[in-house]
């Protein structure tokens, strides 16, 4: 029997101030009109990829909703790539997201509205990378700084839908202390790799393993929330991951059932996975006044479960003096 989408695609063109078009794809719930719609998230590929590195993503998220949902996704093409009109060389895509909004504007008028990531890094160069069947995961590469020939190799995992400006800078600061720096937005990553079924962690850490043969050394993992709990649960899994600092809420990391099979809740539990970290550095941190920082009293309940080399921190103001310090007591620790 043929599994019937809960959604509709549109294909359109939106038209540029400079009269470029850009070849774009809304995707929105089979039962939901315009006006009842209350979300737009607009998925960014990151130059050069196309809209077809995220299309899979929305349509993954669109599934999840149902007929009924009221989230609407919407891909497009940067200027100069895929089916979008454009010059080699005209990287102007500030032009691009500014169409986007406009657009967005008039044919929802107020709806929340907001991009899951942005166009081009100053920093870093995207790579993608085939990892099980079906599964590719998006890379940002910020290349060590300093003479040594084997610099030691990170993984950053930035926030679910959401590798920020911020998350680039701290990625290429981290670089130029001497780190081979691999950033990327997880969400992507999981939302590809769940298009079969819905994952396991036998079937994260054998990505993790794919992964790790395609850097020169084996990485240490950054992870923020609610990327957190993937850091934790691939530490844990893989013995080669050197160590790991964890920031944020970690559990509810594994929350989306068209994701991840959790329908058993101990399938999971970080409570469980992280005395396996051990004797390999844990470092777990609680980010005052995110709002995805975590609270003290689970942090300590994680820290209780796991066991030495760790810490327990606290910072108002992730750094890169910070993490830069944490990542060399996880290198005296090894």
């Amino acid at each position: 029997m043929t599994q019937i989408d809960p959604y509709i695609e549109e294909t359109f063109g939106i038209l540029t101030d400079d009269d470029l078009y850009l070849d774009c794809i809304l995707v929105t719930p089979v039962n939901t009109p315009d006006e009842n719609l209350r979300v737009l998230r607009v998925w960014v590929p990151k130059y050069p990829l196309t809209k077809s590195s995220v299309i899979t993503c929305a349509r993954q998220e669109m599934r999840s909703y149902g007929p009924d949902g009221r989230i609407a996704h919407l891909v497009f093409d940067l200027r100069g790539t895929g089916d979008s009109d454009g010059l080699p060389g005209n990287q102007n895509f500030d032009m691009d997201i500014h169409a986007v909004k406009e657009w967005a504007k008039e044919r929802f008028g107020k709806i929340n509205f907001g991009f899951l990531g942005f166009p081009i890094s100053e920093y870093g160069r995207v790579n993608m990378w085939p990892l099980g069947i079906g599964s590719v995961i998006e890379s940002y590469y910020y290349p060590a700084a300093g003479d040594n020939l084997t610099p030691p190799s990170l993984l950053y995992l930035g926030s679910y839908g959401n590798f920020s400006r911020r998350d680039d800078a701290l990625c290429a600061k981290i670089a130029t202390a001497g780190y081979e720096v691999y950033g990327f937005d997880p969400l992507r990553y999981l939302l590809h790799a769940s298009v079969n079924r819905p994952l396991t962690p036998d079937d994260l850490c054998k990505d993790l393993r794919e992964l790790i043969q395609m850097l020169p050394g084996a990485p240490i993992i950054i992870g923020r929330p609610l990327a957190a709990g993937l850091a934790i649960l691939w530490a844990a899994g893989v013995r080669s991951v050197r160590g790991v600092i964890a920031i944020g809420r970690a559990q509810s990391a594994f929350n989306p059932a068209h994701i991840f099979q959790n329908y058993n809740p101990y399938t999971y539990l970080l409570n469980r996975q992280i005395p396996h970290i051990a004797p390999r550095p844990l470092v777990l941190v609680r980010h005052q006044g995110h709002m995805l920082g975590g609270d003290a009293e689970t942090l300590q309940d994680l820290f209780q479960s796991s066991q030495p080399p760790h810490r327990l921190e606290e910072t108002k103001k992730l750094s890169d003096t910070f993490l830069l310090e944490l990542l060399a007591w996880i290198e005296d620790n090894q």
